[in-house]
């Protein structure tokens, strides 16, 4: 089983971080046909995934035509596209807009492909901006997992794991914008379930992984992101290979790394 992520995106403003320009997005779209074109050409993954934050919101119009731009541009892959929502999105975007313009019917869902099965999560964000799974989502995965024979996968935008900070330019000292609250809970039902071998997030700008009960959360790197403060975009994508118990997960862009997970 082979397939790639791409995320954080940021199509849209520039974002500037206290005082540095961090979402260095320029030349994203550029970005996007060489990723349309790696991926044709050489990786052939069984799909993609698309772990939200597409754009750098901007106004309601904007957002849903870079949106479309994306979503449209993303077409051209030989493989189907999934679509995970992340908070960018929905700035000025409703939940059931965006789930539109994803073609989706709403923005959690599982699908099988090959030999797996896979749950995207939707992430919400409360009014005191803590991150949660809300309480239908958490029951409807409990059953989506009872009905799977398949070793799962999860993919979701906020971090599931919990996660050293430290040296992070977002979000040392701020977990509560980066983590979701009720984590410990979902990786409880992850673990006791016997069927989830890893989880995949963004949103927290770059690469990592924690293990929990001997599943991986792995964090992926933006695409846009100013990695080191070297004036220069990450240009991230992951490809990931599973074979047998052997999860191998390979950034590639300007800043490649390897990660490895064996059950």
């Amino acid at each position: 089983m082979k397939f790639a992520i791409l995320t954080d995106i940021h199509l849209g403003p520039e974002g500037h971080y206290k005082g540095v320009l961090r979402k260095m997005n320029k030349d994203v779209k550029i970005f996007l046909d060489d990723f349309v074109a790696e991926m044709n050409n050489n990786v052939k993954p069984e799909f993609v995934v698309i772990l939200g934050d597409l754009i750098e919101d901007d106004n309601d119009i904007n957002d849903k035509n870079n949106i479309d731009y994306i979503v449209k541009l993303l077409t051209k892959l030989e493989c189907p596209v999934y679509y995970v929502a992340g908070n960018h999105d929905l700035k000025n975007i409703s939940e059931d807009e965006l789930a539109n313009l994803f073609n989706q019917k709403r923005l959690y869902y599982s699908f099988d492909s090959g030999s797996f099965h896979f749950i995207v999560l939707f992430s919400r964000v409360s009014e005191d901006r803590s991150i949660w799974i809300p309480d239908e989502q958490k029951e409807w995965l409990k059953q989506d997992l009872n009905k799977t024979d398949k070793k799962t996968i999860v993919f979701v935008h906020y971090g599931l794991a919990d996660q050293d900070l430290t040296g992070n330019p977002w979000f040392e000292g701020k977990p509560k914008n980066c983590l979701i609250a009720n984590r410990t809970e979902i990786r409880n039902i992850f673990s006791t379930s016997n069927k989830v071998i890893a989880s995949f997030n963004s949103h927290l700008h770059w690469d990592k992984q924690d293990i929990h009960d001997n599943i991986s959360y792995f964090t992926i790197q933006s695409l846009t992101e100013n990695e080191d403060d070297k004036g220069i975009a990450s240009e991230t994508h992951a490809v990931v290979n599973i074979e047998g118990n052997k999860i191998d997960v390979d950034i590639k862009g300007n800043y490649s790394k390897k990660f490895l997970h064996q059950s």
